[in-house]
């Protein structure tokens, strides 16, 4: 099913990510080619939820994922432009991620910023492959890890890498019905100063039909920004799957703490190489 960058998610800069792509060609002869087989799978990404997946990209495939993201908080308005996420298979375990999340353009009353986020640099391991047939009770599980790397503009980045990590589980419940749960930990910077950081998410997802997949989530922080408190949220949407390797994404969702209004709209591309 859909699942969003390890750490904390304006046009992006066309030269970073013509870089990006041209590395993907560079890259694509030192892997393995994914048998036909493979190629005909559906893809499995990691957005438009925020929840991880626990699946790896097939050894020797590129995949992109790319969306917009708009926020209302209070007065305030966000715009995210770009939500980069490469992902590479190295391995039938293993894969490599970089995540050159967004340009922000922030919008109040009283003030207009906008810059580049921090880049995320990761990893996806495959910790145990579920088999074909197994009991609904048992999990494929993988482990996310990296950081964040200090590339931001102003305050939309930090001035030192930014660690984390998180624990991706995906049940199966049937022909329809999957459940994906993540549990993670960030060492993060704030204005100079170090705090740490949980992270918990569940999501139900709902195949409507062979190529629509419907989801509804819930996930917080832990806290959320340095002595602040826990925050929450809830969201839902679709993924359209048009073919094996493309798919479109739907997002709409809301915090549970002020301020008010406080929700989130937005839209995706995934494809792979």
């Amino acid at each position: 099913m859909p699942a969003k960058h390890l750490l904390l998610d304006s046009e992006l800069p066309l030269s970073r990510a013509q870089r990006t792509l041209v590395a993907a060609a560079v890259l694509t002869p030192a892997f393995p080619i994914a048998s036909s087989a493979q190629e005909a799978d559906p893809m499995i990404t990691d957005r438009p939820d925020f929840t991880e997946s626990a699946s790896t990209v097939v050894p020797g495939r590129f995949q992109f994922e790319v969306g917009y993201t708009f926020t209302k908080a209070g007065s305030e308005e966000r715009h995210n432009f770009g939500e980069l996420l490469a992902r590479v298979g190295i391995l039938s375990w293993l894969e490599g991620r970089l995540g050159l999340n967004s340009f922000s353009q922030i919008r109040s009353p009283s003030a207009e910023r906008s810059g580049l986020e921090d880049v995320t640099v990761s990893f996806k391991a495959l910790l145990y492959r579920k088999p074909d047939v197994s009991s609904a009770a048992v999990p494929q599980v993988a482990l996310l890890f990296g950081a964040d790397l200090p590339t931001g503009e102003g305050s939309f980045g930090e001035d030192e890498l930014q660690p984390g990590g998180r624990v991706a589980l995906d049940f199966e419940l049937g022909e329809r019905f999957n459940i994906g749960s993540n549990v993670g930990w960030a060492y993060l910077q704030s204005d100079g100063e170090r705090f740490h950081q949980g992270v918990g998410s569940l999501v139900l997802g709902y195949a409507l039909s062979a190529d629509v997949t419907a989801f509804v989530e819930g996930y917080g922080f832990f806290p959320e920004n340095r002595g602040g408190g826990s925050n929450y949220y809830v969201n839902g949407g679709f993924a359209w799957h048009l073919s094996a390797g493309f798919q479109l994404d739907w997002k709409i969702g809301l915090g549970l703490q002020d301020p008010d209004p406080n929700w989130f709209t937005g839209f995706g591309i995934s494809f792979r190489l």
